[in-house]
């Protein structure tokens, strides 16, 4: 029998076994424990494995891996090293991410030192933008819209199904989910004791990867919609102006060159115009958003004073990138 043929005939009968094991029995059934133990020696596939890789993961487990994939991201772009930058930044978009679907998720920030034009969003809170992008900015409100469509991926839960095909992949490689989806429920609260060793495993590093990966290719043309409509809204519900993502838009158009093709823009450098689509569906957008709200150019102008404008290129840094919340 050829090695695919096995694997498939493998994970066959353990969601069969999986599926008998679990009903209603009596006495009669067996421990989950032992059960998968004899079914992962007969088959070599544990029905948990295979339950984890079909099944929604939990907010620990989403932080624990948000983590492993931000010192991921950390070692492919250098961290710009500002602090006052950083938590800035971080101040910003917290305002923002208290007005999201989530609010009581704990969201970090930071800037990473590099001259492309893009930002990124890594699951349990983890948002990154470019120096390169902070340079097109003029005010704080553009800032806030960005921001938010990056919350905004975190916010609608994006990474999921993300989550469960470099599950699905990694058990079609050998490597059980049961430690990090078991694990993660011991955790004595994101960042315990007991994480460095789930953040280092084979599993979550195959899965970090996976997701960087994922996060280079870009999200799905309806997901950064959907991105688009709420960083908008979480924006002016933290009472900014809600053109800041629009403005930034345009500020990208303007520079007359090709977008990256990765985070923020993969999916609408496409097709053509991309931009152009984007700064309609804006347009529509703002024709029923609340008007006013603040720009904060001051501000803004006076925390982007110790931006450098281009820095030498340097070793990447690793380590998980970003400014923590205050704890709410």
């Amino acid at each position: 029998m050829s090695r695919r043929r096995s694997g498939f005939f493998a994970l066959a009968l353990a969601l069969v076994l999986a599926g008998c094991q679990s009903g209603s029995g009596g006495g009669g059934v067996i421990p989950a424990n032992i059960f998968n133990a004899v079914t992962q020696a007969y088959t070599g596939v544990n029905p948990a494995d295979v339950q984890g890789a079909t099944t929604d993961i939990d907010e620990a487990e989403e932080i624990e891996l948000g983590r492993s994939v931000a010192t991921a991201l950390g070692s492919r772009y250098k961290l710009l090293r500002d602090e006052a930058l950083t938590r800035y930044v971080a101040l910003v978009g917290n305002a923002v991410a208290l007005q999201s679907d989530r609010p009581d998720l704990r969201y970090y920030f930071g800037v990473l030192d590099t001259d492309e034009i893009n930002a990124f969003a890594a699951p349990g809170g983890y948002v990154f933008v470019t120096r390169g992008t902070l340079q097109l900015m003029r005010d704080e409100a553009t800032l806030a819209g960005v921001l938010g469509h990056e919350v905004g991926h975190i916010a609608l839960r994006h990474h999921v199904e993300t989550i469960k095909d470099q599950k699905k992949a990694a058990l079609g490689k050998g490597v059980g989910t049961t430690a990090a989806r078991v694990g993660s429920r011991f955790l004595p609260g994101a960042g315990g004791a007991a994480a460095s060793g789930l953040a280092n495993s084979p599993l979550m590093n195959l899965l970090a990867d996976g997701l960087v990966n994922g996060l280079l290719k870009g999200w799905s043309r309806g997901e950064e919609e959907q991105a688009d409509v709420v960083g908008v809204k979480y924006a002016t519900r933290a009472g900014y102006n809600g053109a800041g993502l629009r403005d930034f838009l345009k500020a990208v158009q303007d520079t007359g060159k090709q977008p990256a093709s990765s985070g923020f823009f993969t999916k609408w450098t496409e097709t053509h115009p991309g931009t152009e689509d984007r700064l309609k569906e804006q347009e529509n957008q703002l024709k029923t958003a609340p008007t006013g709200g603040r720009r904060a150019a001051s501000r803004f102008e006076t925390a982007m004073a110790t931006l450098p404008k281009s820095t030498p290129a340097a070793p990447a840094t690793t380590g998980t990138p970003g400014s923590k919340a205050p704890s709410r």
